[in-house]
């Protein structure tokens, strides 16, 4: 997580009630336009990694009017939310929750738990998926791993942090140019910033 969203406490989600700072988010203004438009009209979303819901709200405004989000952050629990998690979780949900289109169906786990959950393996494959979750080189692998057999043919999958970054040695980067990029299950599509879209074209 970026330093300059620290502290993430009381004194910021009160600034985000009153419409003072809007809710976090690390993708940049382009990288969010081409989420929107791959997300648009999609009737299943994963999103992992969703933080304080900017694109997760983004997602809902775009999707099919039936449409279904799951978001998966395991929002992780901190000593009376010293860390920050409790906020980012309440304003995650009153972010998502502007939107009134389609349904949320909330996952506080890992990524590569999730496909396995009660709720969510009835809904399998899905149309599209966004990581943006842990970072490092097992993190995205563990995410890979548990969805990248879960996205129909013709869906679409965008990863964040995945190509040009400015920092040196980024798990989710090394990951994406060594093993995804080689997938024959997956063509690369789009490329903005630090995103990567590729799309499904193989069982």
């Amino acid at each position: 997580m970026n330093l300059k969203y620290y502290p993430v406490n009381l004194r910021h989600y009160l600034k985000y009630k009153l419409q003072l700072t809007p809710a976090y988010t690390h993708t940049s203004l382009a990288e969010q336009e081409c989420l929107r438009k791959y997300a648009t009209g999609q009737k299943l979303i994963v999103e992992i990694g969703v933080f304080e819901g900017a694109n997760t709200k983004r997602f809902r405004e775009v999707m099919d009017d039936s449409g279904t989000i799951i978001a998966i952050d395991p929002y992780p629990s901190s000593f009376f939310s010293l860390l920050g998690f409790g906020w980012i979780k309440r304003i995650a949900h009153e972010e998502v929750g502007k939107v009134q289109r389609g349904q949320v169906l909330w996952v506080e786990d890992l990524g590569k738990n999730a496909p396995c959950h009660a709720l969510v393996k009835p809904l399998l494959p899905i149309d599209f998926l966004f990581i943006d979750g842990d970072h490092s080189y097992e993190g995205i692998k563990g995410d890979w791993e548990a969805w990248s057999n879960h996205i129909r043919p013709g869906g679409i999958v965008a990863l964040h942090d995945s190509v040009n970054c400015q920092q040196k040695n980024v798990g989710s980067e090394i990951f994406t140019q060594k093993v995804i990029l080689n997938d024959k299950r997956y063509s690369l599509i789009d490329c903005v910033d630090t995103l990567t879209v590729l799309k499904r074209v193989h069982p």
